[in-house]
Parts: structure tokens; sequence; C-alpha cells
């Protein structure tokens, strides 16, 4: 084994993996968010949920990014966990295809293929395009198992090598070497297409590739055990969940050749070595599709006992949401910032409550608890605009891109709502302490204020992923109306404070409290205005419209 021979293998391998990574990532753009819109409608049914998961692995050919969606999904709260086993169990199978197709051995047209692949991408656009680059990234793909091939040939000669090999023949230890491999590949694919090719230069019977073969399918679990880290209970649960149905499926199979000779029949369905390998792996994962199917509940089960407890509590100033899965796939990373801002918006509405229920209240409010909530929302602001700006490194959808922009200014609005609330909550807590009050008159104009900015900003939160311009002309109107009675309160409260129906000092208090509340209105407009789809208000009265800001 020369020099020549272990650079021209590493040079195959590197091609061979970049090839896979440039096909899955041409195929994935060509699907854009169908995928998400695909994986969150047609999985409720366990038997279409594998066939969606077989169907869309197939597409994009990766099971890791498939289980990373899934896992993002889930953490994101977009996908129950028991809706998840048919994905991961279908996702196997759609893996497989890989195999299939290097046992064609096209590796003598790959320059072909790339010449023909890059002349489309240049001149081609949109899909097209990234068709082109498909058909460039297959060719680099089979030039690098065909240096693989010629470079592993000496291979066979060293003794060591062959003795290695040997020791595969125990299935444990074929089994712990396969694990290994994948853990550092990194792919299942990409780890069983070397096997084939180390079957197809004679280097390795079938028996102890079969059992390598099983170990892969274990090792490809570290992908999604990787994206769940820091996430939430059920996205780890997907993570052990993944492992549990291949542990399921090697120890069957392992089982099943101690009674018969299953390795001979899979050697049988071909001649070829390469061919072998991939319909083995494509039975293999099959059967193991079969025999966990109808086992998915205590699967499930299983995951939240290995996985137990509840999530912490959501005032913990920490993303609940984003995790390592969203930064391999825009649409998912855009769907668990979406819930990390609803999530934002859900303590910012529930601190705007405790500040203005205690104008109404007999004591003060512990600002420890509210601060608690305060930091929490002033973390989010920081942490889900750090993960804006890493999702607008990646490549989305326009729309995708332009809702990333406008959630920017969301944040702002969010952040502002809560100092407003502090403020708010400073005030009533200072009327308690010094026990001040507001007269009758005030304090039924301040709680018809209050109901009026808790039910705007309401309606602007549901607007911002929901939208229509309906939903945005009645909020437009009501950030109108909210500014008309602000205006008629502070002209009834000058003439109390001159017929002396209200306490001076308290009077400045109620200025500041109205003053807060009408920023919060404000704000409930801009969150409205920053919604997926853009709107503005056209209604009679409806002022010029900027065509720059549509």
């Amino acid at each position: 084994m020369t020099f020549t021979n272990v650079a021209t293998l590493l040079g195959g391998i590197a091609m061979f993996i970049f090839g896979m990574n440039g096909m899955s990532d041409g195929l994935k753009e060509m699907a854009g968010s169908y995928l998400k819109k695909i994986l969150a409608k047609l999985t409720e049914k366990r038997i279409v949920a594998v066939l969606v998961g077989a169907g869309l692995t197939a597409l994009i050919q990766s099971s890791n990014a498939m289980c990373s969606m899934t896992v993002g999904f889930v953490n994101a709260g977009l996908m129950e966990l028991e809706r998840t086993v048919g994905i991961l169990i279908g996702s196997k199978i759609g893996t497989t295809i890989t195999g299939q197709l290097i046992a064609f051995h096209i590796s003598d047209y790959a320059t072909v293929l790339i010449f023909l692949g890059v002349l489309v991408s240049m001149f081609a656009k949109g899909k097209v395009k990234h068709g082109g680059n498909i058909i460039a990234a297959l060719g680099i793909l089979f030039m690098g198992l065909g240096l693989m091939e010629s470079s592993m040939q000496p291979l066979k000669d060293l003794a060591w090598f062959q003795n290695m090999v040997a020791s595969l023949e125990n299935p444990l230890l074929g089994v712990l070497f396969g694990v290994v491999f994948t853990t550092i590949m990194q792919s299942v694919s990409a780890s069983v297409g070397i096997l084939q090719m180390m079957m197809l230069a004679g280097i390795i019977g079938f028996t102890p590739a079969f059992y390598v073969m099983m170990g892969m399918n274990i090792g490809a679990s570290i992908a999604p055990i990787l994206a769940a880290i820091g996430g939430r209970k059920d996205a780890k649960r997907v993570a052990a969940i993944v492992v549990e149905l291949q542990v399921i499926g090697t120890a069957f199979f392992l089982i099943m050749c101690i009674f018969l000779p299953i390795t001979e029949w899979l050697q049988a369905t071909a001649t070829d070595p390469s061919r072998q390998m991939a319909n083995a792996n494509t039975i293999y994962n099959v059967v193991m599709s079969i025999v966990t199917f109808p086992l998915a509940t205590p699967i499930v089960w299983l995951s939240r006992k290995i996985i137990p407890g509840k999530d912490s509590d959501e005032n913990e100033a920490k993303l609940e949401y984003i995790t390592e899965a969203g930064y391999k796939s825009s649409d998912v990373l855009i769907e668990q910032i979406d819930a990390e801002v609803r999530r934002m918006e859900t303590l910012t509405k529930t601190n705007l409550k405790i500040a203005t229920d205690t104008f109404f209240a007999d004591k003060v409010f512990d600002k420890d608890d509210f601060m608690e909530v305060e930091l929490t929302i002033d973390y989010l602001n920081k942490a889900i605009t750090d993960a804006l700006i890493k999702a607008s490194a990646m490549k989305m959808t326009d729309k995708d891109a332009k809702h990333a922009g406008h959630l920017y200014h969301v944040l702002t609005d969010l952040e502002r709502i809560g100092d407003h609330a502090e403020n708010l909550i400073d005030y009533a807590n200072r009327m308690i302490e010094e026990e001040k009050k507001f007269s009758p008159d005030a304090m039924l104009e301040l709680k018809e204020l209050i109901i009026m900015v808790t039910h705007i900003l309401d309606d602007a939160c549901v607007h911002l992923f929901e939208p229509s311009q309906e939903a945005y002309n009645n909020i437009y109107l009501q950030e109108a109306a909210i500014d008309d009675l602000v205006d008629v309160m502070k002209e009834q409260h000058f003439d109390r404070l001159n017929e002396n129906k209200c306490d001076s000092s308290a009077g400045m208090i109620f200025v500041e409290s109205l003053t807060d509340l009408e920023r919060v209105a404000d704000h409930a407009l801009n969150i409205a205005q920053a919604a997926k789809v853009r709107y503005h208000y056209n209604g009679i009265d409806a002022p010029p419209i900027n065509e720059s800001t549509l």
C-alpha cells in the first residue's frame, strides 16, 4: 500500500462524501418548503408517516437530515412525539436508495455527468440550476467511488488488514466496528457506500460486511442525538427512539442469524458484490420497519422512561425551542425561531397583565417574580436575534427571508412592551406603598384603556402568524381609537385636577401610566405590521401607501 494508494483512497472518500452532500443539498433546495408542509400535514396516520419518511428521505438522500428535521420540528412544538415513529422508520428505508444507485457502477460516465451538471448550472436558473448541481454532484460521487475501488486493491495483500477483516466474522465485533465507523463518517449512506467498494475490491466478504452494515445503521443515530442536545425533553426522546429502532432491528437479525442462514439468502439476491450489499441494506431496513411498526407505542413509552421528567419552567432565561437541529435546515430554524417568538409574546403579555392587575390590587406585587420574567424577555431578545443573524446566512425562500427580517423589529417591540410593563408595575406598587388612590372616574377610565390595550396586543400577536387584511384593518382602527381615548382621558384628568377631585402626585402617575399604555398599543401595531404577509390599512380613510414598505 503505497503513499499514492493512500492519497488516492482519501481523495476518493472526500470526493464521494462531497458529491453525496452536494446532491443532498441540491435535492433539498429543489424540494424547498414542501418538506416542512408534508411533514406537518401528512404524518397523523402511522402508515402514511412511514411512506412520507421513506419518500422524503429518498428525495433528499439523507436519513440524518430527515431525523434532524424531525427533532427540530418536535422541539418547536410542530409535531407530537407519537407522530415521529413512522417518519423515523420510513427514513431508514428511504436512505437505502443511495446504495442501490451506487450498485449501478456508472463511474465510467462520472466525468460526463460532471460536465453536463456544470453546463446546466452555469446557464440555467431556479430549479433547473439546482438540477444541474445535483447532476454534477452525482458525477463527483461516482468519480470518488471509482478512485476508492482502484486504491483499495492493495489492501488484499496486507496481512494485518486481512486479520482485522477476519475478526469481523464475529457478529458483535462487526457491529461495533460499523457503529464506530459511521459515528466518524456521520452518514450511513456514505459508510455503506464505502463498504460496497470494499466488497467490490474483494477485501471483505459478505458475512462480515453484513454485520458491519448493521452496526453502521446504529451509528447513524449519532446525528439526531447531536441535534437534540440542548433541546426539550421530547426532542431528546426522538433521538432515543432512533436508537431504540436500530437496536431492536440489529438484535432481531443477530438472533435470526443464529437459527437461519440469513447471510446466505441475502448474498443469493445478486452476483455483483456491490449489489449484494445494496440489497442486504434495503432488505434489512424494510424487515426492521415491519418488525418495529407494531411496537411504536411501547417504543414511545420506553423513550419517556429513558428521558423522564418535564421541561423546565418557561420563565427560565434560556432557549426552549432553538437547537442545533435548526442550524442544519433553514425550514426547521425558522419554525424554531417562531416558537421562541411566541414564547416571548406569552411572557410579555404575562408581565403586562400582572402590572395592570396590580393597579386594582390591595397589596404590592413581589417584583422579584416579575423581574425573573423580564430578564427572560431581555435574554430572548438577544438570543433570538443571534439565531436570526445565523438564519440570514443560510439559504431561505424569499418569503422566509422577509419574515426573518420582520422578526428583528418584533423582538424590539416585545422587549419595549416588557419595559413599559415594568414601568407600570412600579407605578402600581408605588400607589399601594404610598396609599394613594386614583379617583373612581379615573379607575373606570384606566380599566377601559387596559382592556383595549390588552385586546390589541392579543390580536397583533395572532395576526403576526395568521395574517389577514380584515384583522390588520381592525388592529389599525383599535390603535387609532386608543390614541383618541388617551387624549380624552388626559383632558378629563386635567379637569379633575382643576376641580381638586384628584391628588396631584397620584395624577402624575396616572398620566405616566396612560403614556406607557399608549406606547404598548403603538408597539402592538408595529407587531401587526411585521406579519408574514405585509398589510397596510385600506379603509376609506386610508393614508397614502409608501410602496417601499411593502
